[in-house]
């Protein structure tokens, strides 16, 4: 059946939503196009390690959320696509199988009838990580910034869906801050103020141990090993390291008010 279609029968029927279905959809073809002898020039890079479902999931969510955001403004640019379709998923470092795959998934999903919210919130009750969540929408980031310009509208997403991802809404503001995107940042009177307790979930009145904790925790949840664990390709983890970067700031910030 080929390395990228390892476990997608029980993705199939573990998971529920649009997701699942554009995913089912696209490795079918790509499955079928094996069968025919019409992969010979695709590497195989998923030789050595196979898929896992939620890695599956997770590829499938970025390259629909990004072929959405790409016709934010109502079209499709042939440099969005060679953006999305060449320089962005090898920039990713997606290459052969993984790359490929992700080609499909943005194809199927640019002109489908679904929102981007729609598999945001497909992609939330599949991904139960919070912190992949973050890379995730980080990546999204991205490619709204890829060719320069950031549009109102897709300025206007990048703000709302954070609440169908299901993830802190001050990273809106720390995400502009760190692309520089000034019109985003002048947008941050409808997006809370980035607080740091918020950051690392929990209260001003929690306690200097409980704030530790919560620190500890946070960084866990960014660990590599538990990021591939729960869906995030190796290509991607190092993503991470701006989610880890933002949780440090805040950390440092309550050390310094707190005298820790």
């Amino acid at each position: 059946m080929g390395a990228i279609g390892t476990g997608i029968g029980a993705l199939l029927g573990a998971r529920k939503g649009i997701l699942s279905a554009i995913i089912g959809a696209v490795i079918g073809h790509i499955l079928e196009e094996k069968a025919k002898g019409l992969w010979k020039n695709v590497n195989s890079d998923f030789s050595q390690r196979p898929a896992t479902e939620d890695e599956l999931a997770t590829l499938a969510a970025i390259a629909a959320m990004l072929a959405k955001l790409a016709k934010a403004d109502g079209r499709i640019t042939e440099d969005e696509i060679r953006c999305c379709e060449d320089a962005f998923f090898r920039r990713l470092g997606l290459v052969g199988e993984r790359r490929e795959y992700c080609i499909r998934v943005f194809r199927a999903a640019k002109d489908d009838r679904h929102s981007i919210y729609d598999y945001a919130r497909s992609f939330t009750e599949a991904q139960p990580n919070e912190r992949i969540r973050e890379v995730v929408y980080g990546i999204l980031w991205d490619l709204a910034c890829a060719d320069g310009v950031v549009s109102p509208e897709e300025i206007e997403i990048l703000r709302r869906i954070v609440i169908d991802l299901q993830i802190d809404p001050s990273l809106f503001a720390w995400e502009s801050v760190r692309h520089g995107v000034s019109g985003a940042r002048e947008d941050r009177r409808k997006t809370p103020k980035s607080d740091p307790y918020s950051v690392l979930g929990c209260s001003p009145n929690a306690t200097d141990e409980e704030i530790r904790k919560a620190y500890r925790e946070k960084a866990k949840q960014l660990h590599p090993d538990v990021l591939r664990a729960q869906g995030l390709s190796d290509e991607l983890i190092a993503k991470a390291n701006d989610q880890m970067a933002r949780l440090n700031a805040a950390w440092n910030e309550i050390k310094q008010q707190r005298g820790l």
